[in-house]
């Protein structure tokens, strides 16, 4: 199995946060393992208070889904079902758009990364912008 470093988290970190300037959004981009532990998170300055839980929530439901963008899994987990994936990971899931899978060129699942302060159709550009980041 494939893990994700410090290092490569914040390659990650710093193209999406690149990507939320060009946006002109204060954000906040989290980085979690494929087991969903916290590797990185940044919030930037001017980012409301509660969107580091947020966006590691985005991270999490991508990686609990085995790499569906958060929004995506949404709409493929009944409501009910949600509510119980949540409670069973200490409601550390949101279910919201706004997080991606982060691979390695060998299209390995290393983990998720999550950004939230936009629109949450814009958080998955700035989230997806960090993903790249890895491929190149």
């Amino acid at each position: 199995m494939s893990t994700i470093t410090l290092e490569t988290a914040q390659k990650a970190i710093d193209a999406s946060l690149a990507k939320a300037k060009e946006l002109g959004y204060n954000v906040a981009v989290a980085v979690v393992d494929t087991e969903t532990s916290m590797v990185a998170l940044t919030r930037m300055d001017g980012t409301n208070p509660f969107t580091p839980d947020v966006v590691r929530g985005k991270a999490v439901a991508t990686v609990i889904s085995r790499g569906t963008p958060s929004g995506v899994a949404a709409e493929r987990f009944p409501s009910g079902l949600q509510d119980h994936v949540t409670g069973l990971y200490g409601g550390r899931v949101t279910w919201v758009q706004g997080a991606v899978a982060l691979r390695n060129v060998n299209g390995d699942l290393l983990g998720a990364i999550g950004v939230g302060g936009g629109p949450p159709e814009q958080d998955e550009v700035m989230a997806q912008a960090g993903a790249d980041a890895l491929l190149t």
